[in-house]
Formats: C-alpha cells, sequence, structure tokens
C-alpha cells in the first residue's frame, strides 16, 4: 500500500519549504505519492517533476485555487488535469498578477497607517513566488510590529481588519470547468474551517465540485466520518493531505497525513 499527501504548499505560494524539501520530507515520511498545491500556481510541478520521478515519487499536477460562493471565500483543490493546458495557464497567470497587485495594495494600506514596512523586502520574502498576506505578514514580524504571523493576520490582514484588500477569486462553476475541461477533478480544501459548512458543503458538491478532503489537520473524527458518508452518498471523491506550508503553520505538517492510494484511485486513474 502507498501513501499520499495532496495538499503542501512550496515558496513557490504562501509555504517556506522549496520543492525539493517537500519531495524530500514526504519521502522520509513514507509517502510515494504527492501533489504541490500551490495557490493559483504550478512552478513547483515544473521544477520538481523529475526529481520526484528520480525518486518513485509520484507526482500529481495540482494546484489551490481561490473561489467564491454565495460571498463565502472557498478553496478547491484541482488535481491530475493536463499542467500544459493553455487555458489553465492563462488564468492562473491572471491570477497571480492580480494577487501581486493585491500585494503592493495592502502594504500601501498599512504604511498609511504608521507600518514602516516596503513592497521590496514583501517581495524579497515571496521569493518569486505570488506575494500575498502570508509574506506581508512576515514582513511585519520581522519589523517587530507583530510576534506572529497568526498575529498579523487577527490585527491587520483578516477579513475586515484594517490592512484587509479584497482579492480576485473563481467562481465554484469557472473553476470545476476550467479543470474538467482540462482532464482534471477538484475537491473542497478544508471543508470545515467555512462558516456554516454542514450546509455549506454539500451545496458545493452540487454545484459540480468532485470531491471532499475529509483527511486534514483542521478536519475532527465526528466531521471526517460526516464527509466521508456525505461523499458516498452523492458519489463523490475523498481526498486529504497536511495543508503543510513549513515553518508558517507548525500545526499543519507534512507527514500527519497519510491518505491510503485506494482512497483516491479517482485522482491516479486520470495520470498519463
Amino acid at each position: 500500500m502507498r501513501y499520499a499527501d495532496l495538499h503542501t504548499h512550496t515558496y513557490h505560494s504562501d509555504g517556506t519549504r522549496s520543492p525539493k524539501e517537500v519531495v524530500d520530507v514526504a519521502r522520509s515520511h513514507g509517502l510515494d505519492i504527492l501533489a504541490i498545491s500551490d495557490h493559483d500556481n504550478l512552478a513547483a510541478f515544473y521544477e520538481i517533476h523529475s526529481y520526484a520521478t528520480g525518486l518513485g515519487v509520484t507526482l500529481i499536477p495540482a494546484t489551490e485555487l481561490s473561489c467564491e460562493y454565495e460571498g463565502i471565500d472557498v478553496h478547491v483543490l484541482a488535481y491530475a488535469f493536463d499542467p500544459h493546458d493553455e487555458r489553465i495557464d492563462a488564468r492562473l497567470r491572471g491570477f497571480r498578477e492580480s494577487r501581486h497587485r493585491r500585494g503592493y495594495a495592502i502594504v500601501e494600506r498599512l504604511r498609511a497607517l504608521g507600518y514602516d514596512i516596503r513592497a521590496e523586502r514583501v517581495d524579497e520574502l515571496a521569493a518569486g513566488g505570488a506575494m500575498g498576506r502570508p509574506h506581508v505578514a512576515r514582513a511585519l514580524v520581522e519589523a517587530g510590529y507583530v510576534a506572529t504571523v497568526s498575529e498579523a493576520f487577527d490585527k491587520l490582514l483578516g477579513t475586515g481588519k484594517p490592512g484587509y484588500v479584497e482579492k480576485e477569486r473563481f467562481r465554484i462553476s469557472e473553476a470545476v470547468s476550467l479543470i474538467r475541461n482540462a482532464g482534471g477533478l477538484t475537491s473542497i480544501a478544508h471543508p470545515t474551517l467555512y462558516p456554516n459548512h454542514e450546509q455549506l458543503v454539500p451545496r458545493l458538491l452540487d454545484s459540480g465540485v468532485d470531491g471532499v478532503e475529509v483527511m486534514h489537520p483542521q478536519v475532527d473524527a465526528l466531521n471526517r466520518e460526516r464527509y466521508t458518508n456525505l461523499a458516498r452518498f452523492r458519489g463523490k471523491m475523498t481526498t486529504g493531505g497536511s495543508d503543510d506550508h513549513g515553518s508558517v503553520k507548525t500545526s499543519e505538517t507534512l507527514g500527519t497525513i497519510r491518505v491510503p492510494e485506494t482512497m483516491i484511485a479517482p485522482i491516479l486513474e486520470r495520470l498519463p
């Protein structure tokens, strides 16, 4: 039996590990199947695919899409699509550019509020990846305005806080269609983190999302059973992953979630 982690991040989005480090850490924990699901970004897949294959690790094309459904910010994981699909490439490029503009707007807003951080430093922390709030948060920690990334979000960067700037999102229907047309599948990320998730998740599945992430550090045993049964009842798949971000989120760590390959057969069947 092989085991997988289908939800990880690198410094190409808001994680701190390099793609090679993610593969090496996964391998050290006995994981043979991996998806690097950076936000709106496939750079890690291209960078590390040959290396992973050489180690015997099955690397699944993946990304995490920021979506909107009935006014709620929902994250959708996309798997096993054609990584060279031109429509996906163009759409993700547009989202990365939008994220960058948003990052600069957040910095400008914070500077107007008296927080002396530089956009150039936030760019450096993003290390060439898609600039996001976690990079701004790290700049605030570095400058001594807050003690932790979490405090930065709680005080300044969370929804409705003084430094918050709205971001562009996919409509759920558009995300599902985009990935399906490229041969892939979608899954609702960390389902318990949304308001009124007991009502929201069934509606998302009925809207066309192919599955739900039932194995995740923020999904307890009761909800894992709830959403496993819901997926089975609706003929949907289940997925899982650690949501590892490296040193940014210590509660969501690579190696803590081990998804049996039998659970993710619908994804594996779509790989070339």
